[in-house]
Parts: structure tokens; sequence; C-alpha cells
């Protein structure tokens, strides 16, 4: 027995201890909270924390920030302009949501010479890496990860190599124990882009689900420079605008071929409600404001014969897998899929396209060293 099974294995032991870990939740309900920075790990933190659990923040801090100014609906600041009370000096929670190593031990620096003696990273929040959890892992807790214990274990065997099987028990783990597992990383420059797998078919015909404001594209483009076709997909509004913005100015050095839609992709067409997320984070939502066309790849691109699909689709990712069945038996394109954004999809995507039997190895990567960015990259060797 390998010792990452040995692992996956204690993991499920004294459910007694898992079901009543700690959690930063029940300490921030009772403190003044201050965020500090005002960028994508700060959208997420709003998100996923506060609104979830009915918290609110007294003030963000943030260097571009002026007195006077709202993030979010919340007063801001820059940090030297915040006077804090002594009170708040030792009672306050302060939250760094900004997510670069490099810049942490400066922000850290910065909020104790401001007198602050509690500080915390939102990632060090088991909440915060909680972004769609199934209705039975909340009504279940533990006893959830007991019924799918057979899946995890055996989903285990189908990884390609020992990097891809760490990332797997620290992500399990992170779940289990609901406490932020260290996990191994990978340089964030590669991510969809890894230089350390051999994927066969390469990116000439690129599908790109979730594109957000063509973050992507703009990558493919500086490594790999004009291709054959690119196919985008992004449901949300306003970064839809900024996609189509660029594709069409940039359309003719990036592909021979370029189409967008403003669309999700899901398992079949429907129209489903949407939550904006401000600019990211936008998902598939029951509660959402707004309502977002939603389209199978399969009926959509049929007969684009793509090479290589890339998949971010906030939660979403397993039902438009299954929406690109016929996609992936005809041509077995490389694949890059978002496997965190529900504590299942770690095991329950792999499992599905090993289900396919079309010849795939599985490998996973982490750029983040927590939850978030977890790729599962999938490729048929060449023969």
């Amino acid at each position: 027995m390998s010792n990452y099974k040995e692992a996956l294995i204690e993991l499920f032991k004294q459910p007694s201890v898992h079901n009543n870990s700690f959690s930063y939740i029940d300490l921030l309900r009772d403190k003044k909270i201050i965020v500090y920075g005002a960028g994508g790990g700060a959208v997420s933190f709003f998100t996923f924390v506060l609104r979830r659990y009915g918290l609110k923040a007294q003030i963000v801090l943030d260097r571009k920030f002026q007195s006077g100014d709202f993030y979010l609906d919340v007063p801001s600041c820059a940090p030297f302009e915040y006077q804090p009370t002594e009170d708040e000096k030792i009672d306050a929670i302060v939250v760094v949501t900004v997510i670069t190593k490099q810049y942490q031990e400066e922000i850290f620096k910065c909020l104790k010479s401001m007198g602050f003696r509690n500080i915390i990273l939102s990632s060090d929040i088991y909440e915060y890496h909680l972004l769609h959890p199934p209705t039975e892992l909340i009504e279940r807790g533990f006893d959830y990860y007991l019924d799918n214990k057979e899946k995890i274990l055996s989903c285990l065997d189908i990884f390609s190599d020992n990097l891809s099987s760490n990332v797997f028990v620290s992500v399990v783990e992170t779940h289990i124990k609901k406490s932020p597992t260290a996990i191994s990383i990978s340089p964030m420059e590669e991510q969809y882009f890894p230089r350390d797998i051999n994927l066969s078919k390469g990116y000439s015909r690129f599908i790109n689900c979730g594109a957000y404001n063509g973050d992507t594209v703009l990558k493919l483009n500086a490594l790999y420079g004009k291709i054959d076709l690119i196919v985008c997909f992004e449901p949300d509004s306003e970064n839809f605008g900024s996609l189509s913005k660029y594709l069409s100015a940039k359309h003719s050095e990036i592909a021979q071929s370029v189409m967008a839609f403003p669309c999700g992709v899901f398992s079949h067409e429907t129209q489903l409600r949407f939550s904006c997320g401000d600019k990211v984070n936008s998902a598939i939502s029951d509660e959402g404001d707004s309502v977002v066309q939603c389209v199978s790849l399969d009926h959509v691109i049929p007969g684009c014969k793509p090479t290589f699909i890339q998949m971010d689709v906030e939660g979403a990712e397993l039902e438009a897998l299954k929406g690109a069945e016929a996609l992936l038996k005809e041509n077995k394109p490389d694949l890059a899929i978002c496997v965190y954004h529900a504590p299942n999809h770690i095991w329950d995507i792999p499992l599905y396209l090993e289900s396919l039997c079309l010849g795939y190895v599985f490998y996973l990567r982490n750029y983040t060293s927590f939850v978030a960015e977890t790729v599962l990259y999938a490729t048929v060797p060449k023969e």
C-alpha cells in the first residue's frame, strides 16, 4: 500500500474530531472585522465568508483607496489614513486577502506597526475554500466523506505521478479536517500550460470555457502565437464585454478563426439563474440575480475538432463535461479542468472521465498552495 493511500485511509478515522473542528467563523462572529486588500481574494472573502455567514466588515484597507471611498459597500481607505482605536488594536481581527506571498510579509509588518495584534490570512479560513458545497455535505458533515470513501480511494489510483497523488491527498485532507493544508505548488505562469506534463494534442484548436476577460487567451497567445481556432464561452455580461472588445481588437493575431459566446456551458441547453459575483466568482446559483443561457458544447460547436478544452466555470465543470461527451469521444482532446469549486470535484470529475474509457491519463497541479486553482489535466498518450 502506498504512503498516499495510507494517509487517505487515516483521514477517515476519528469522525468526532472532524465533526467538531475549530472554525474561524465562530471567532469572527464576535469580533470587528477589518479587511486588507481589494483584489480577487477580497471578492472571494466577501462572497464565500462574509455574505454566506452573515458577517460584516468594518472597513477595507488598500493603498489604492482614499478616505471616503467605498469597496463592495464598505468604507475604505489607505492603511496609513486609518487610525485604529486601542480596542481595535487589541480585539479586532484583520483579514489579509492578498494571496501573493511576496507581499504578505510587508503587509503583516505594516499592520503590526499600526498596533494590530490579531492578523490572519483569508486562506487560513477553511470556509474561504468551500466555494460550492454539495447539499449532502451541508446536511451530513463528515459522514458525507465516509459515504464517498470508496470513490476517493479508487480515484487516487488513476493519477500518473507522485505530485498528482500528493495534491489529491492534500486537497481531500483540507476538506475532511476543515483546515487548510499546504499543497505542493506549481508555477502560476504554467496554469493550463504545464511544462512538466506531456500533453499530446497541443493548443492549435482551443476551447476556453469561463473565458473571463480574455486572460487565458492572452497567455496562450504569448506562449504559442497565432493558432487555428479559439472558441470562448463567458456568461457574465460585463466580463463578456471586456472579452469581446479584446478579441475584436486582436483577433488577427490570436487565431485564424475566433468565436465567442455569451453563454455558460452545461450538460444541455437551458436557462439558469446566475450570480454575477463582482466580475470574478460569477456562477450559476439558485440565488442568482439574473438568468443566463447555458449550452452543451456538443450541440453548439459540433465538428470543430478541438485539440484542447479548458474549463473554469465556477462549479459547473462536471455538467459541462457531460455536455461535451461526443466531442471527447470523437476527438480525445487534451483537457485542463478546474476541480476545486466543490469538494467532490477532486474525485468525481477524474472518475467520470475515466468511466468514458477513452485512454486518458490524469495529472493534478495546484497553483496557490491552498485549494484554489487546482487543475486536472487529462491527455491520451500518443501511440
